[in-house]
């Protein structure tokens, strides 16, 4: 059974990182779980069982002034657990959580990957002219997040 988990500092014990598949997948290996958790960032894993199989990172910073984007960072899932809509769970709770900060939009580098890009169409994260390197995704458009 999968389960989405918030993760706080005092879950970092409960897993052995440096031994996780999903772990190989981080810019930083297990070392970057625990300091984005630490400096504030949102982090939420998707468990099977008590093995991690996929996480999305938002930044604690926003950007952009008018509007305030939430950054998403790194979003990385298991490649048996890809396609399997697992990704747009993960963004729909980063979109809850943004929302409860009163950002309505969130933005994030998309990889330059088929399969990267088709899920931000997906989505529909698109290019805007706030940020050269960042897609968008509107908040207002929850049909992204729906059903693609």
């Amino acid at each position: 059974m999968l389960r989405f988990r918030k993760m706080k500092p005092s879950d970092l014990d409960k897993t052995d990182w440096t031994n996780e598949p999903l772990a190989a997948l981080l810019p930083e290996g297990a070392d970057y779980l625990s300091a984005h958790i630490r400096n504030g960032d949102t982090v939420f894993v998707i468990f099977e069982d008590d093995r991690p199989v996929g996480l999305l990172e938002m930044n604690a910073e926003t950007v952009g002034e008018k509007p305030r984007c939430a950054v998403i960072g790194t979003t990385v899932i298991l490649p048996e657990y890809r396609r399997h809509g697992l990704g747009r769970i993960l963004m729909g709770l980063a979109a809850g959580e943004a929302l409860d900060r009163q950002i309505w939009f969130l933005a994030g580098a998309v990889p330059q990957t088929a399969e990267a890009e088709g899920f931000a169409d997906g989505i529909h994260m698109k290019q805007t002219e706030w940020f050269a390197d960042l897609r968008v995704l509107d908040l207002s458009d929850v049909e992204g997040l729906r059903y693609g």
